[in-house]
């Protein structure tokens, strides 16, 4: 869908609709440092990509049977910018403020079981906690977004660390419940386990000044996924980033969130039940959801 130029950006906002398009996405400039002073309210009513009153929570419920590139002892990438917090914006949610704006960090910077040390949230209902430790994005797709955001510096979109992909894939192409590891293990390394998908939404959608938002970045499919930290330490650029064990259940996190399979919903359950997957209780209401559907 693409919106009359003004419905872009209203209010007090001051971000501006090019003549551009990235990948046949109209490109702004400005819309993220405007937002950066207004709370969104003026861009109305906004969606959530993944609503569970919809058939599929709103995905296309069939999958091309797309499997994970990685095995075992892969190498996934490499981790690129660490973010944390630069400064809380004004939001109009219910939480008041959002700490969308993350810049990067000189490293090392240490990993608790809540996050990144110096990192904070503003909807603490949904963003953060132990489950969402750590909000990961493959480089790739942020430059991609950069781009059709007029140009901004990593953390902008929320994310905590940006992970550089290798030859095999990007962060997107794991299995849901996969568990990863940054750095050697043997030497402060940190392991984390893939909980799920982020889930564009409304606050999201403010954080960058734009209401066709949750549409635009949710159209690709890769929306970054988050991790829980199994064990703590330091992470830095350039650390590796590596499969440790994964399922088995061939449910990447980028299948998962383009479909909502009920075939996949299905797989996902009966891997949690013979014990080779760790299902987080925010995803697995969208994949017992899933489960009985019809495929249309």
């Amino acid at each position: 869908m693409i919106l009359p130029d003004d419905q872009w950006i209203s209010g007090s906002m001051e971000g501006t609709m090019t003549d551009q398009q990235s990948d046949g996405v109209p490109v702004t400039s400005g819309s993220v440092e405007a937002a950066m002073s207004d709370d969104g309210a003026s861009l109305g009513g906004l969606p959530l990509a993944r609503d569970l009153n919809l058939p599929h929570a709103g995905a296309d419920g069939r999958h091309a049977d797309e499997p994970s590139p990685f095995r075992d002892g892969d190498l996934v990438g490499t981790l690129g910018p660490i973010c944390v917090v630069a400064r809380m914006r004004p939001d109009a949610g219910e939480a008041g403020e959002s700490a969308i704006c993350k810049a990067a960090v000189d490293g090392p910077v240490e990993v608790t079981r809540t996050g990144l040390a110096g990192d904070a949230h503003g909807d603490r209902a949904h963003h953060g906690g132990e489950l969402k430790a750590l909000y990961v994005m493959d480089a790739a797709e942020q430059a991609h977004w950069s781009r059709v955001l007029g140009g901004i510096e990593p953390g902008r979109l929320g994310e905590n660390i940006l992970i550089i992909p290798g030859e095999l894939g990007g962060i997107d192409d794991v299995e849901l419940g996969a568990i990863l590891s940054f750095g050697d293990p043997a030497d402060d390394g940190v392991r984390v386990r893939v909980t799920g998908v982020r889930n564009p939404c409304p606050t999201f959608a403010r954080g960058v000044g734009r209401a066709d938002w949750v549409e635009v970045f949710s159209a690709r499919n890769r929306v970054g996924v988050y991790l829980s930290v199994l064990s703590e330490g330091a992470v830095r650029t350039g650390d590796e980033v590596r499969v440790v064990s994964s399922p088995g259940h061939r449910v990447t996190c980028t299948r998962w969130f383009a479909h909502h399979d009920p075939r996949d919903a299905q797989a996902l359950l009966n891997s949690e039940i013979f014990g080779n997957c760790v299902i987080a209780p925010y995803t697995k209401k969208y994949v017992r959801a899933a489960a009985h559907e019809q495929v249309g």
